[in-house]
């Protein structure tokens, strides 16, 4: 079993998607920590030529070492 889960949330460029995106993201942190997991990054990266804007989360799943 692995003991780190990253997680990736994509949303297509546009108005306001950078604040769509990072609530997204804080929701799903939020999620995940209530059920164990500990949150090591969140990276956000944009693709120019691809037209998205995308979230990294990386998080430590339960009752790992």
């Amino acid at each position: 079993m692995k003991a780190v889960e990253i997680f990736r949330i994509r949303k297509r460029f546009g108005p306001n998607s950078s604040e769509t995106i990072r609530q997204e993201a804080e929701d799903l942190v939020n999620e995940k920590h209530y059920k164990g997991y500990r949150l090591i990054n969140v990276d956000f990266d944009v693709a120019d030529n691809a037209g998205y804007i995308y979230a990294f989360i990386t998080m430590k799943r339960p009752n790992t070492y």
